[in-house]
């Protein structure tokens, strides 16, 4: 077992064999006591640490997945305008098409008129 050798101020070690005295026991035994003690306490306040700072992680994750789908709603949202303006716009180009090759059909037949015959029997 490995074996430390601890200097303290006279007025710590006299509160240590105060303590030991009440309790029955010798001050070494009460210096384990107290780091075990103090150890654990140590070990408890880390786990909590640690607790903390993944449910901390755990709401900023939710937050991002949160903003997440607010932007994939407000994507598909705008998609759904997008391809409705497209569908608009390509109908009205349809349109424009068509008249434009009836504007055609007109200058052409304005241009060079086609002279029909009578033809007697």
């Amino acid at each position: 077992m490995p074996t430390i050798h601890l200097s303290l101020p006279e007025q710590v070690y006299n509160e240590l064999r105060e303590y030991a005295d009440e309790m029955g026991m010798q001050v070494t035994s009460l210096v384990k006591m107290l780091i075990r003690d103090g150890l654990e306490k140590l070990r408890k306040e880390r786990e909590e640490r640690r607790r903390k700072q993944s449910e901390e992680a755990t709401k900023v994750l939710l937050q991002v997945l949160h903003e997440i789908e607010q932007m994939r709603r407000e994507f598909q949202e705008y998609k759904v305008y997008v391809e409705g303006e497209l569908y608009r716009i390509n109908t009205s180009l349809q349109s424009l098409k068509k008249r434009v090759s009836r504007l055609e059909d007109t200058v052409e037949e304005q241009l060079y008129p086609v002279e029909t015959e009578v033809v007697s029997p």
